[in-house]
């Protein structure tokens, strides 16, 4: 054949290739629709696919702090200040709280209203819980007794000023927290002893006594529910099985602890916030070191809260701030702060994992998002696509110099700002003064320390 005079064989014939397109391929369906745009996903084929990447997730990064604000809103209505708090374990909106005047108040989270409050005791609520079945929750209180409700009846009759609890156990000693089994009718309470109450006897079924001192906090464990954490003023943490009838084991630390809290995902696993400004989690087979020191605060921690996920941890401090943790982090992942909270004595997880709420020394009930960029209300699915994909994107160049300060810095009050700044110098200065002693003086200078096993000063069985 000849083209344009040129001979051409049968296998020298160019290969001609036609484009065919459909139009319903490219087309918008509806005038609201986005116009349709096709591309090649693969990305070994794009030369800048790392720095593309790089630069959407610095963009990223940057958005969620922009777009950063975890403060949800306040529940108001206490006179005196929060002391402690209760969730339920089958109601996401279900919570109560009480506070020093004696006052206990059942709150509708979603509504952010009081669906009804009793004078329940005559002194300070010192702690409060749900049943498992969130249809019955306890309250024991400073005059040495512990009232049981039934949430339907104190619906129905708390406008009634002769209402009675449904029963009130009466303590020989003083009692100093509550906390419910998982899967019966018990609970238990902790002051000068560890008891164990039963639902239809007015006197403990058991009695744990390990010391002189007062158990400040008692907790059973979600997944093995016979067992029992507690904190004393000792600086002691105790373990308590009732198969046993008798105490397991029992550590102490170099302060005293103040709460105590499990891993509901992990059940051999809690952690324990303690005085001298840091949280501990300890593995309930190896008391005799720490698994993990959390460390941020600055002043004493007092109450420590576990998310449903078992991921995470929330705490609050005499310090005014709450901070979040991850389970295997040393440092917290997010600090909430506000110019009108005050010291906070009560923390909790929601149940679906997306909100933290606090109670303060000024009498509120703040509510803040967990993940403080989070976007609330319904999302579209072509949302979430783009959320999921800024997130793996942050999570592949986290370690980046840049993309890491970003993600770490944080507006902090100035007095934190500045005990912080002056905490860090001692820190230098006693590392600089343990490397002079180590070039100078070898003979005298101390072996590496472990931290972890420095802080427990002893183990009884």
């Amino acid at each position: 054949k000849i083209f344009d005079g040129f001979f051409l064989s049968q296998k020298q014939m160019p290969n001609i290739k036609t484009l065919c397109r459909n139009k319903k391929d490219y087309d918008r369906e509806t005038k609201q629709d986005i116009f349709k745009i096709n591309k090649n996903t693969n990305p070994g084929l794009h030369p800048f696919i790392k720095a593309r990447e790089y630069q959407r997730a610095l963009v990223a990064t940057k958005l969620d702090k922009i777009f950063a604000k975890p403060f949800v809103g306040a529940l108001t209505g206490h006179s005196d200040a929060i002391s402690c708090f209760a969730k339920s374990l089958k109601s996401l909106t279900n919570f109560i709280s009480g506070c020093y005047d004696g006052e206990v108040r059942f709150w509708d989270i979603s509504t952010k209203k009081t669906v009804f409050n009793l004078n329940a005791h005559t002194g300070i609520v010192k702690g409060l819980t749900f049943s498992y079945d969130g249809l019955h929750f306890a309250s024991c209180g400073s005059e040495n007794q512990a009232n049981l409700y039934r949430v339907q009846d104190c619906i129905d009759n708390y406008k009634n000023p002769e209402f009675q609890p449904l029963k009130k156990y009466q303590s020989k000693s003083h009692l100093t927290g509550i906390d419910h089994h998982y899967g019966e009718d018990k609970f238990v309470t902790s002051g000068q002893m560890v008891q164990v109450w039963s639902y239809e006897r007015s006197q403990p079924l058991q009695s744990f006594e390990w010391g002189a001192d007062s158990v400040t906090r008692a907790r059973f464990n979600p997944s093995e529910q016979n067992l029992i954490a507690a904190v004393a003023l000792d600086r002691s943490i105790a373990l308590y099985d009732l198969r046993g009838g008798t105490p397991i084991k029992k550590n102490f630390l170099m302060n005293k602890s103040t709460s105590v809290c499990w891993n509901p995902m992990e059940p051999v696993m809690f952690t324990v916030s303690n005085e001298d400004s840091n949280c501990y989690t300890f593995d309930m087979r190896k008391l005799d070191i720490a698994k993990t020191i959390h460390k941020d605060h600055i002043l004493a921690v007092m109450d420590i809260d576990y998310a449903p996920t078992g991921r995470e941890f929330v705490t609050g401090s005499f310090d005014k701030t709450v901070r979040i943790f991850d389970v295997n982090a040393g440092k917290s992942r997010e600090v909430y702060h506000g110019k009108r909270m005050q010291k906070i004595f009560s923390v909790c997880f929601s149940q679906d994992n997306h909100y933290v709420l606090t109670g303060s020394e000024d009498m509120n009930i703040r509510i803040w998002k967990a993940n403080a960029s989070e976007a609330m209300g319904v999302i579209t699915a072509r949302h979430e696509r783009k959320i999921n994909y800024r997130e793996k994107l942050k999570e592949r160049f986290k370690y980046n110099k840049e993309i890491k300060r970003i993600s770490k810095h944080r507006q902090l009050p100035k007095y934190l700002f500045n005990a912080k700044r002056k905490r860090q110098i001692m820190k230098n200065s006693q590392f600089k003064r343990d490397q002079n002693v180590k070039v100078n003086n070898p003979d005298q200078a101390k072996s590496n320390r472990n931290e972890k096993k420095d802080k427990v000063t002893a183990v009884v069985d």
